[in-house]
């Protein structure tokens, strides 16, 4: 059975292959194309990778200039040293989901 990492996103439960990367002899997360398949939450958050590009609706949380999902203040993530997470900008929320 592959190994995979779990993650509970405001009600989605995702789940992460990991692969064993023998160079550096850790187990790396293989994350799928969100953009390409998006993936939300019950509450219609899009689920992002860290390093895509900034949407035109991104705010940084001080003075510099978003470069990506992780440098925006509506970006949460999905834990501590995790590489993907939520964007919270009401613009980018899917229509329809509920608010649990």
């Amino acid at each position: 059975m592959a190994q995979t990492r779990h993650y509970e996103i405001e009600g989605l439960s995702l789940e992460i292959p990991l692969r064993y990367d023998a160079h550096s002899g850790l187990y790396i997360e293989e994350y799928p194309d969100f953009k390409a398949n998006p993936v939300y939450t019950p509450r219609g958050s899009p689920v992002m990778f860290i390093g895509e590009d900034r949407c035109p609706h991104a705010q940084s949380v001080d003075e510099e200039e978003c470069q990506d999902c992780g440098s925006c203040r509506f970006f949460a993530s999905a834990g501590a040293h995790s590489w993907i997470g939520v964007c919270r900008h009401p613009v980018r929320q899917k229509q329809g989901a509920g608010e649990g």
